[in-house]
């Protein structure tokens, strides 16, 4: 009676009696249940050699991959995660092939497996993208990284599917994932910068971001330019003119850039003289004229720089008249009219440039409140009284 059941007992626990368990489990999956299948391929596994077999491991992938293939609400609860259990799925597959050559039939099968459980990822989540349904892209999305981790297709698509749906952590959280297999492209760093911008993360973070892809991309003018707007804008004014002088020498004719210059030369000449410091205002007020004049003389239709530059100018008009209104009346019997003309001859030169404004964008309340206040200066009442009711 000993003798019968050692005998029974190494039967059943024989790996023989695994690979019969493999074919039971096979017949469920032929006849799709799926139930019966997995639970008879798990118990495979639970035995001390089930893992040792590429055709239990194969056999337990094309389980697993028709339940999450399926629709069907029973499966549910092995799919509460979807990557993850995409990423049981490939395992199995890889298992497979690890333990057989490329020679071998199991092989191919496998790799054809997997061929197609990424590409069914990436085309599901292309599909919902395209019908603007962002959140259940990135699930696709992710059941492909999971796939092939390596593949920067997946991870891109899903980074884009987040950013359109206003996940902008999350959306960065993908595009940075690529770092560790490939060089970012700039099509990434613009991603990366937008999201950024769109998060309202803080100046010096996006700053950093910036300066990451001018790293990789140190000659990209975009990022050039976006640089120097983050520095200007925490006020870091040495920083930005010196990485804009140098950008313009190699490229003179980069007017985006040089139109940055001259708001940023335009800033420190307001900033100087509120330090009292009127020998630097002078200088980087003809610095900002000359950046200015290059740049609209090649886009005389630009309604901000125009406006800019006739603001800038009207500051000079403007302190030659506070010193006028400062003046005693001896003072100004003196030298007051020849003063005041001095600030007419500033106006004088303000007036084409927010005319231009006004031809550019004929009703800005702006332009017409600027004008009206050059007109009555300069004692033009025909033009002062055509824009009576405007502003």
């Amino acid at each position: 009676m000993r003798l019968a059941i050692t005998i029974l007992f190494t039967l059943i626990t024989s790996p023989a009696f695994s690979q019969d368990l493999v074919t039971v489990a096979s017949t469920f999956l032929n006849d799709n249940k799926y139930i019966e299948a997995k639970e008879t391929i798990d118990e495979v596994f639970e035995k001390p050699d089930g893992d040792k077999s590429a055709r239990a491991w194969y056999t337990k992938g094309r389980i697993y991959h028709e339940i999450l293939k399926s629709d069907a609400p029973e499966f549910n609860k092995f799919k509460s995660n979807l990557k993850d259990f995409t990423g049981e799925v490939a395992l199995c597959y890889n298992k497979t092939k690890a333990l057989t050559d490329p020679g071998n039939n199991l092989f191919r099968l496998a790799n054809n497996q997997l061929e197609i459980l990424w590409t069914d990822g990436i085309n599901k989540g292309y599909k919902d993208y395209q019908e603007l349904k962002f959140e259940s892209a990135i699930k696709y999305f992710e059941m492909s990284q999971a796939v092939k981790p390596q593949d920067t297709t997946a991870y891109l698509y899903a980074g884009l599917s987040a950013q359109n749906a206003q996940n902008y952590k999350q959306a960065i959280d993908y595009y940075l994932a690529m770092k560790s297999f490939t060089r970012l492209s700039k099509l990434v760093y613009n991603r990366l910068i937008i999201c950024k911008q769109a998060m309202n993360a803080p100046l010096e973070e996006r700053l950093d971001m910036i300066e990451e892809a001018l790293f990789e991309y140190p000659d990209h003018l975009p990022y050039i330019a976006e640089e120097v707007r983050a520095l200007i804008k925490l006020n870091k004014f040495v920083e930005a003119e010196s990485r804009l002088n140098t950008v313009l020498k190699r490229s003179p004719n980069n007017f985006e850039l040089r139109l940055r210059r001259a708001d940023l030369f335009d800033r420190i000449f307001k900033e100087a003289f509120s330090n009292g410091l009127p020998e630097r205002s002078e200088k980087y007020f003809e610095m900002a004229s000359e950046d200015y004049e290059i740049y609209l003389n090649t886009y005389p239709q630009d309604f901000t720089a125009n406006y800019n530059y006739a603001v800038m100018i009207n500051e000079q008009a403007n302190r030659v008249y506070d010193r006028v209104n400062l003046m005693s009346e001896d003072e100004y019997v003196i030298s007051g009219k020849n003063t005041e003309e001095i600030g007419h001859n500033w106006t004088r030169k303000a007036l084409p440039y927010m005319e231009m404004c006004r031809k550019i964008k004929p009703d800005d309340p702006g332009t017409i409140r600027a004008l009206k206040v050059f007109y009555e200066r300069l004692k033009m009442t025909d033009k002062l009284a055509e824009l009576n009711g405007k502003g």
